[in-house]
């Protein structure tokens, strides 16, 4: 009786322990920029990895539960959106092709993600607390659709379109939060993160010079840094 007892309190304060943590839960939505890193920012036609990213715009919603006082478990959504440019796309090509006259009409990268993982969390007094985490998950992207016209030295007109395509690969994001509450359970969240993930990308098909589709499957780097501002809410 006495050993039931025991336990039983023992198992009462650590309850009372985790339970009375407050807040146990935040819940916020961010956006801000995300700069495109390595591969995904190349300009280097002659890399295969090029993606001629530029700064686009990352938008996450993320939720996080506190299991114990210091450590939890969090996930999020995000979504990037990357302009192609364009203008190095075409100087790129220029420089093979010599002296062709060319124009380049392209649509942005996009991508979404699901990820989760531990987090470690650091209150700072009443008014600000601290989260690191690191994500697992899923990406997919979405390259731009690319149209390239010109006329070649003979005057004769041509055509290059690379068709949209759609990858899928395992990622991972690396990242921290600053929330500064403002209210009872309102806050205003920074976020730094680092994400990668290397989709493959299967069947991409393109239209060639001699409007012949070719195909191919290939990976592709995708790496970020995102700063983001955002409101939260404690539950």
């Amino acid at each position: 009786m006495k050993t039931q007892t025991y336990f039983l309190l023992i198992f009462l304060l650590i309850s009372t322990a985790v339970f009375s943590q407050k807040p146990k839960a935040f819940i916020g939505i961010s956006a801000g920029l995300s700069s495109p890193r390595s591969d995904f920012a190349s300009k280097d036609f002659d890399s295969s990895g090029a993606g001629f990213a530029l700064n686009g715009l990352n938008l996450n919603l993320m939720y996080a539960h506190r299991l114990f006082y210091n450590f939890g478990i969090t996930g999020c959504l995000l979504f990037n959106s990357h302009s192609f440019d364009s203008e190095a796309f075409r100087s790129e090509i220029a420089a093979d092709t010599i002296d062709y006259t060319l124009t380049v009409v392209p649509k942005n990268w996009s991508g979404g993600g699901v990820l989760a993982g531990p987090f470690l969390y650091f209150p700072l007094g009443d008014y600000f607390n601290i989260d690191l985490r690191t994500l697992i998950g899923f990406y997919t992207v979405y390259s731009p659709e690319i149209v390239v016209t010109g006329q070649k030295p003979n005057g004769e007109n041509f055509q290059l379109s690379l068709l949209k395509y759609n990858g899928i690969g395992f990622a991972y994001d690396i990242g921290t939060t600053v929330r500064v509450k403002f209210g009872n359970a309102s806050y205003l969240m920074f976020n730094a993160d680092y994400f990668s993930s290397k989709p493959t990308f299967k069947d991409v098909n393109w239209i060639d010079n001699n409007g012949e589709i070719e195909s191919g499957t290939f990976k592709r780097d995708i790496s970020m840094i995102n700063l983001t501002v955002g409101l939260g809410y404690a539950l």
